[in-house]
């Protein structure tokens, strides 16, 4: 691996994981915008749902129930839906699938993103 992708490898795997959390939904916004904006369903856009399809795996992977179980309980079948409408989408060549996704993850995203400027509570 050279150059950016050598360095973009380097600093996923260093970050925190808030961080890329935050990296994987920025990655799936600007794929699935392509995706749901465009006409075309050609490899190149499979590509990109492929791609989401995996981040959202890896996602739901990343899930921990001991630390968080009622936020995983809530997320694990959204993430589960979001790979199904995305492997849907694939097939029927549906942007329109592609899109409502889109808008999820959009969701997410922000949520995820206010959760993070939130000051952190300390235990007592």
């Amino acid at each position: 691996m050279r150059g950016y992708g050598s360095y973009k490898a380097s600093s996923t795997k260093n970050a925190p994981k808030y961080q890329v959390v935050t990296m994987l939904f920025q990655e799936a916004v600007k794929r699935l915008s392509r995706a749901a904006s465009s006409e075309r369903t050609d490899a190149a856009w499979l590509r990109d749902l492929h791609h989401c399809r995996e981040i959202f795996l890896e996602l739901s992977n990343g899930l921990d129930p001991a630390a968080a179980p009622e936020l995983c309980q809530h997320l694990a079948p959204l993430y589960s839906w979001c790979i199904d409408e995305l492997i849907a989408a694939g097939v029927e060549n549906s942007p329109e699938r592609a899109n409502n996704v889109l808008r999820v993850t959009k969701t997410l995203l922000d949520g995820w993103t206010s959760a993070l400027k939130q000051p952190q509570k300390v235990p007592a």
